[in-house]
């Protein structure tokens, strides 16, 4: 019941989406069938939610019709009327969050003379969208083009003087969309190419990339933005790309749409890791950092008000990694509220643990991690291990034995981790081990360990193994 289309789409509703889908059930003008309202309200209550006492299909013609005979094709019927009005509605609702889009919609019917008045009412409407909102996208650059044709068009039937100037706008605008698709369709195309080592079909048009930079459109925010991602992925050697569209975000990020200035960062990301550092160029952790601080104070990361958990830890990972230990410490602090309600308490004990064990402060880490139980189990392994990492290096050795003995239970009955990285753990435990019973002095077993942790290939956190080996050594 829980994983039928309707209650799979209805689950992916916000809460206010689901308050006005209600509405448009009760209105008339879209649903006449009551029997569509009840069900809704039985699906958002009692079968949606975790605590629905509704189970099976049985149970809901019951409580939707009590004592008639259950049919299962009319409620099958019912689910399917059901899931086509919320798709109508989700179109609904965009098209009414657009006013471009609407103004374009209405203006094209407005073309009338005896309906010059509200043709120019409507005109105005759109000309204050467009100061409240960036029109810098594909999508936008389409509507703008329908809007001139409309302004053309209404002179025309009007029997008006045209200079042609709104025709001549409106190709402008046509052209700026199919342009700016274009080369955001390559740009994805050669990232797919570089990232999943898919062969994707997209070829630029012959001459394309070198007529735009000096043609009319090459001043375009969107059109420039894309032909730096283009530069940069198709030359990645040279980094004069990468930082001209970093300068251009930084610049004019109030000019782009949301969802561009969101793709327009990602690769920029992409370009930082996939380009520099996973090849060796680590002086570019300093550039993703600068990027992230970008991309948290023009809100990139928070389109909606929630910060994704993915960006949340490779923010505070890279914080940690240029050691701007403070700031993140801030970081964590304030963007911690911005996850979803059921990861926040983990995530800031755990990431303000991190914080706290590069800046040494021990006691304070053992304070964060040592009453807390992880039910996510990356959080789980990583406190874990670095309450491992802590104890050693305040030669706690009593505790360190205790803990290494419950993790080693821990690995063996956990049944969610593969055989491999349940061994890198196991592993660090056998490592760690031995290095709190060596004696300092011993070089040559000590070299002989250094040896062993160099060949181990599965081994979770080897750079801080062979950092305490290099200690014990000198």
């Amino acid at each position: 019941m829980k994983n039928s289309k309707t209650t799979t789409l209805l689950a992916a509703f916000s809460a206010n989406d689901l308050f006005h889908f209600r509405k448009y059930l009760l209105s008339p003008y879209f649903n006449e069938n009551k029997d569509l309202l009840r069900l809704f309200d039985l699906l958002v209550q009692e079968v949606i939610p975790a605590t629905g006492s509704i189970r099976e299909k049985e149970e809901l013609w019951q409580a939707l019709f009590h004592k008639t005979p259950y049919l299962d094709q009319t409620l099958r019927r019912l689910m399917s009327e059901l899931t086509n009005h919320a798709l109508t509605f989700t179109a609904c609702h965009s098209f009414l969050a657009n006013p471009l889009e609407e103004g374009s919609a209405k203006l094209g019917f407005l073309l009338d003379p005896g309906l010059t008045k509200h043709f120019e009412g409507v005109l105005r409407q759109v000309n204050l969208a467009l100061e409240k909102q960036p029109a810098h996208s594909p999508s936008a650059y389409y509507q703008m083009f329908l809007i001139e044709r409309a302004r053309h068009l209404q002179l025309e039937t009007a029997g008006k003087p045209d200079t042609l100037k709104f025709l001549g706008r409106a190709d402008f605008y046509l052209d700026s969309f199919y342009f700016s698709q274009k080369l955001k369709n390559l740009s994805e195309g050669l990232g797919y190419q570089k990232t999943r080592a898919l062969d994707v079909e997209i070829g630029a048009i012959p001459g394309l990339l070198e007529y735009l930079p000096s043609s009319p459109y090459g001043e375009t925010p969107l059109i420039k933005a894309y032909l730096l991602v283009v530069a940069m992925l198709q030359r990645p050697d040279d980094e004069a790309a990468f930082h001209s569209l970093k300068s251009l975000l930084e610049e004019s990020a109030n000019r782009f749409d949301k969802n561009e200035l969101y793709n327009l960062f990602i690769h920029l990301l992409n370009y930082c890791i996939d380009t520099k550092i996973n090849r060796g160029r680590t002086e570019y952790f300093d550039e993703l950092f600068a990027l992230y601080q970008l991309a948290l104070e023009t809100k990139i990361l928070l389109p909606d008000g929630v910060l994704d958990p993915f960006h949340y830890k490779n923010i505070i990972t890279v914080g940690l990694r240029v050691n701007a230990l403070e700031w993140t410490e801030r970081f964590i602090r304030e963007y911690t509220p911005q996850l979803s309600d059921s990861s926040q308490a983990n995530a800031f004990t755990y990431n303000l643990a991190k914080v706290y064990f590069q800046q040494e402060r021990y006691e304070k880490v053992i304070e964060q991690l040592r009453e807390v139980e992880y039910q996510d189990i990356v959080y789980a392994l990583g406190a874990k291990l670095m309450l491992l990492k802590t104890y050693f290096e305040l030669k706690e050795f009593l505790p360190l034995d205790s803990l290494s003995d419950s993790f080693r239970v821990f690995l063996q009955r956990n049944k969610l981790l593969s055989r491999e990285e349940k061994q890198k753990y196991l592993n660090v435990l056998r490592f760690v081990k031995k290095l709190s019973h060596i004696n300092p002095g011993d070089r040559k077993q000590l070299e002989k360990i250094r040896m062993q942790v160099e060949n181990c290939q599965a081994l979770a956190d080897k750079p801080w193994i062979l950092d305490k080996l290099r200690e014990l050594t000198y």
